[in-house]
């Protein structure tokens, strides 16, 4: 427990959490009959995910419609055909989300007219053509002297054939599924403006879940569509992109604590545990705090601060702070970490009374009391949810 930076009091509390299901789902469900289509491979979501249902029943999502949902749906189908995990629905949604607001024509109406640009004949999507760029993922044509390019225009204006396009140039990228998903994109897209699509892994992931009854809670690091496995176990990258940061039972909650509010969970880890990055970002902050004080032994309930600690900002205006290293952390502030990736070791550094790691999850960029909400829902949602050893 710690006294953290930002003058915000964390007090100790001993009552036990009840681990948590996995997703909250049980029972194997296999995807057999996902579309109409009779060559659809089935995909087996052990523990998380449901059929997603026939083309005529998409599930509504809200703020998004009817054409966008069935871009969306295009694109996990193509992914599921091309036995791409489920990390990869979540990026490629996102990427298109960016790139084309999940729209291929204006209106999404294929009778549109033609324009001209760049002396070719190019059907204008529906946010305006960058250059020469059409299509879903806004991919270039192959040019008229047949260099280059990601195919024809008419292939590229259809969301299965460019979504496919998409998804091999991604699976033939080293890292993509623990990579955040900025970076991930990026390396197929090489956008001009890469830190774009970190705003649009959310929604992707909720479209994702939607359409497939949660199939963004599976675990990323599953392989071949006919197996893509189990809601993520301890230690398994879900395909929403985030991990457990230890693998630990929950010894302190969410909440007051005797006149004061304990901002994050702690996980009894034992000392010298690994504490992972719960998802891919940029290492904000790796000291000890207070900085006058000494992190270099065990401190006590009376110990001011978070001892050594690391703060991470994440897509879509989340940051996590991981508290009570035993010793300095393992990263540096500017470094860019992938989930899992190791920050430190469990100890008790700071205001500690015993080995644990203190995990808090911020929204809106606000690592102040106001922008803390409890982890446990949060993380469970993700599909890694906290609090089992």
């Amino acid at each position: 427990m710690s006294r953290r930076r930002r003058g915000l009091w964390v007090v100790a509390g001993i009552a036990a959490t009840a681990v948590l299901l996995c997703c909250g789902l049980g029972g194997a469900v296999a995807l057999s009959g996902l579309f109409d289509q009779q060559d659809t491979p089935a995909v087996n979501l052990s523990g998380c995910g449901q059929k997603l249902r026939a083309y005529r029943d998409l599930p509504a999502v809200s703020g998004y419609t009817d054409a966008q949902r069935s871009r969306a749906y295009d694109i996990v189908k193509a992914g599921i055909k091309l036995k791409v995990p489920p990390r990869g629905w979540v990026i490629a949604v996102a990427t298109a989300l960016q790139e084309s607001g999940l729209k291929v024509y204006a209106n999404d109406n294929p009778s549109y007219p033609l324009v001209k640009a760049h002396s070719m004949a190019l059907p204008h999507d529906a946010v305006g053509h960058d250059h020469d760029s059409v299509g879903l993922f806004q991919q270039r044509p192959k040019p008229p002297e047949g260099a280059g390019g990601w195919g024809t225009v008419k292939e590229l204006m259809d969301p299965t054939t460019s979504a496919e396009k998409f998804y091999r140039k991604l699976l033939s990228t080293s890292g993509w599924q623990q990579d955040p998903l900025t970076i991930a994109a990026q390396a197929v897209q090489g956008s001009a403006y890469p830190d774009a699509y970190a705003k649009w892994e959310s929604d992707a992931t909720n479209l994702v879940n939607a359409l497939t009854g949660g199939a963004a809670r599976t675990a990323a690091n599953a392989s071949g569509a006919r197996s893509v496995g189990t809601c993520a176990a301890n230690g398994q990258i879900a395909a929403s992109g985030w991990v457990q940061p230890v693998k630990a039972p929950i010894s302190s909650g969410f909440g007051p604590r005797g006149g004061f509010v304990h901002y994050g969970v702690d996980l009894a880890a034992p000392r010298g545990a690994d504490i992972r990055a719960a998802a891919g970002g940029l290492v904000i902050t790796a000291e000890c705090e207070p900085s006058t004080g000494d992190c270099d032994r065990d401190g006590s309930a009376s110990t001011p601060g978070c001892g050594w600690y690391v703060e991470i900002r994440h897509a879509d205006g989340v940051d996590t702070r991981y508290c009570h290293m035993v010793s300095r952390p393992v990263v540096h502030v500017g470094q860019t970490v992938a989930a899992g990736t190791v920050l430190g070791h469990v100890g008790m550094s700071g205001n500690a009374d015993g080995p644990h790691l203190h995990f808090e999850v911020h929204l809106r960029n606000d690592l102040s009391s106001n922008g803390a909400i409890d982890p446990v829902p949060f993380m469970r949602d993700k599909g890694v949810p906290l609090g089992r050893s």
